[in-house]
């Protein structure tokens, strides 16, 4: 027999479980069992779908004003309450245990946009998908789904009134909600090649897969064109598992939301249209769905899904996931959290009885108050992380050269010949990552230094092709160098040029390693190299300016931000060490010296600075001098780096600008 349209149904909180549970398997990924796990989020789409309309059925007797304030009440103290306490924990311990890197500012953001549900926006206008490593590290990289959902609940339950009051006078009521679901499908099929980042994140490509599932109680709940069959409830269930089954193993994270998210979503349709509608003898799927453990772990659904990405990303910072220690701990770790969450702030909050929580304007309100308290402290707390880190990389002077570039003037050299002189800066990260060398060089020659950073965008790399894709934005800093400098001013050109080593595979050998990237080096990439620095070189060339380029420095196979704290030293990424013997590294950039010394034979007006010496003075280059810092990470140079580097640099530059007589 049939259940009620709003009876509460137990199957639902198991399918609960099983969504959940596949994103948690997924997000950890120590044995890839599951690699399509993240389609868990599209089982929760559905699902709610479904329930917010089974909750906002039962409430079309309400006036429109009154409908709607009881709605958001609800949500509000279904929402608020937990998410609030995850994030602010969040902030805490990234203040505390992750250290204020470039990756920390995009982190700070997506974290201080979920408090207004907008943290799907910050990451679709990123240039990071939600399967790169580095979003990875974002502890907030989880609330997009929270966001989709809000944003959902922003223009549903208008929609859903409005088919409540008229859908026996005005049957065309009923297309409202399909031909929305079919114009965000369509959209989400444009967008997943062309824009994958805003076809993944926001709600225009997400929301037919809401929309799916408050179409299917429509139908159940109205009881049209719906099959009642034993037989075809089985089918359905035995469908829907293998679609959900196909969806966990076999998505592609290339082809997402289309077409792999059908599979997922068209999976999860039958599977609640047959639990809704099974028999007083339900078949073994839906017995174990429903049983004490999946109900229970399903009611823990919301807040295992708020907790279990930053606990995962908190010890990716620290300890690492790969020890199978902290692999079984994890698990208990995060249910702890979940249950202490849902028995001791969603469950009272949601169920209490006071005025507050009974009364609209009285939960909603507060409610908003609150998240601007919230978002307050959080922000707080992420302008002052030095004030409460445990890191070694508070020292922001020390760690960081964006950052705290001198602590007192420098008195500037007095030469006729610098007058009115500029330095322009033209690179990737390394162009920043040079910053407090620079604006030393500035302040003690008296020089305006502009600056072009494009992160990912070398200039004469000399290992390979300048990319392609920054074309256009290497077009346009030279224009401007064509368009601003003076005869005899210097384009310093900063990048990175050396093949990297953090991140190849631990299982090398050092021999192994150096081999595997010296074969990258291959004539064919360094013919390309030379093609792109004669161009580059021509063009300033004509424009009358002299040009510096800084020789490959050392790069390291570990990040020292990552591994220099008594939390971080055993994490996996830190193995290969912080030491590089030089001879390798000499003939790493053997090539490009050679292919240095080539173009300056043939360009007069190019410069080589090498930084090399100077960071490595011995037969072993150290991640640290003295104690000290020269590099943040395992190619970019450190504050301290900065200014070891300093008095050289102005050498090099002052010899082009003041030649001995």
């Amino acid at each position: 027999m049939r259940q009620g349209s709003f009876a509460y149904v137990p199957a639902i909180d198991g399918l609960r479980a099983l969504a959940v549970l596949a994103v948690i398997v997924f997000h950890v990924d120590a044995w890839h069992i599951l690699p399509g796990g993240f389609t868990g989020v599209d089982m929760f789409f559905v699902i709610s779908g479904y329930v917010i309309s089974q909750s906002l059925s039962g409430r079309g007797s309400l006036t429109f004003p009154a409908y709607l304030a009881d709605f958001y009440r609800r949500r509000f103290l279904r929402i608020l309450p937990a998410l609030l306490i995850v994030l602010l924990a969040s902030f805490l311990l990234s203040a505390m245990f992750v250290p204020q890197v470039w990756r920390s500012e995009l982190n700070a953001r997506t974290g201080l946009s979920a408090f207004f549900g907008l943290s799907n926006f910050t990451l679709a206008w990123n240039t990071d998908t939600y399967f790169s490593p580095a979003a990875g590290l974002n502890p907030y990289l989880h609330t997009w789904s929270l966001a989709v959902e809000e944003q959902f609940y922003l223009v549903f339950p208008a929609l859903y009134f409005l088919w409540l009051r008229y859908k026996e006078r005005a049957p065309l009521i009923w297309a409202v909600l399909p031909v929305l679901a079919l114009a965000s499908l369509g959209i989400s099929v444009l967008k997943s090649n062309s824009e994958p980042l805003s076809a993944f994140y926001l709600l225009p490509s997400r929301f037919w897969e809401l929309a799916v599932g408050a179409m299917l109680f429509q139908l159940i709940q109205t009881g049209r064109h719906w099959p009642r069959s034993a037989i075809g409830m089985r089918l359905m269930l035995a469908l829907g598992l293998v679609l959900l089954a196909i969806g966990f193993v076999f998505a592609n994270r290339q082809q997402f939301p289309m077409p792999w998210a059908l599979s997922t979503v068209t999976g999860t349709l039958l599977l609640i249209a047959a639990i809704v509608q099974t028999t007083d003898a339900p078949p073994l799927l839906v017995r174990m769905l429903q049983s004490s453990p999946a109900t229970y772990i399903g009611r823990l659904s919301y807040s295992l899904y708020l907790w279990h990405w930053p606990v995962a990303v908190f010890l990716r910072w620290t300890t690492g996931l790969e020890y199978l220690a902290i692999q079984l701990v994890y698990p208990i770790l995060v249910f702890t959290l979940a249950a202490a969450s849902y028995h001791w702030i969603e469950t009272p909050i949601r169920d209490g009885r006071s005025a507050v929580q009974r009364h609209a304007w009285s939960t909603i309100a507060p409610g908003l108050a609150v998240i601007c308290l919230f978002w307050l402290s959080a922000r707080w707390i992420s302008a002052n992380s030095e004030s409460l880190s445990l890191s070694q990389t508070r020292d922001a002077y020390t760690w960081y050269s964006r950052k705290y570039a001198v602590r007192k003037p420098a008195e500037t050299i007095k030469d006729a010949r610098l007058h009115d002189r500029r330095l322009f800066v033209i690179g990737d990260s390394h162009t920043a990552a040079y910053r407090a060398m620079l604006s030393i060089a500035s302040q003690r020659l008296g020089v305006e230094v502009v600056e072009h950073e494009h992160g990912g965008c070398g200039v004469v790399t000399l290992i390979g092709p300048d990319p392609a894709d920054c074309a256009e934005d290497q077009d346009a800093a030279l224009r401007e160098v064509e368009a601003r400098a003076k005869p005899g001013d210097i384009v310093f050109l900063a990048s990175l040029r050396m093949p990297e080593l953090a991140g190849r595979d631990g299982s090398l050998d050092e021999d192994t390693m150096f081999e595997e990237a010296r074969s990258e080096l291959t004539p064919v990439q360094i013919e390309d190299a030379r093609a792109s620095a004669e161009a580059v070189l021509t063009r300033l060339e004509a424009a009358q300016v002299h040009i510096l380029i800084d020789a490959p420095k050392p790069v390291l196979k570990a990040p020292p931000y990552r591994c220099s704290d008594w939390f971080n030293r055993m994490n996996p990424i830190c193995k290969p060490g912080l030491m590089v013997e030089r001879y390798r590294l000499e003939q790493l950039r053997a090539p490009q010296m050679a292919l240095l010394k080539t173009l300056e034979h043939q360009h007069p007006d190019l410069h080589v600075w090498d930084p090399l010496p100077l960071l490595c003075p011995g037969t072993i280059c150290s991640a640290f001098d003295h104690g000290k810092p020269l590099y943040l990470d395992d190619n970019h140079l450190s504050g301290y780096g900065n200014r070891v580097l300093a008095p050289s640099f102005m050498q090099a530059v002052l010899a082009i600008w003041t030649p001995p007589a």
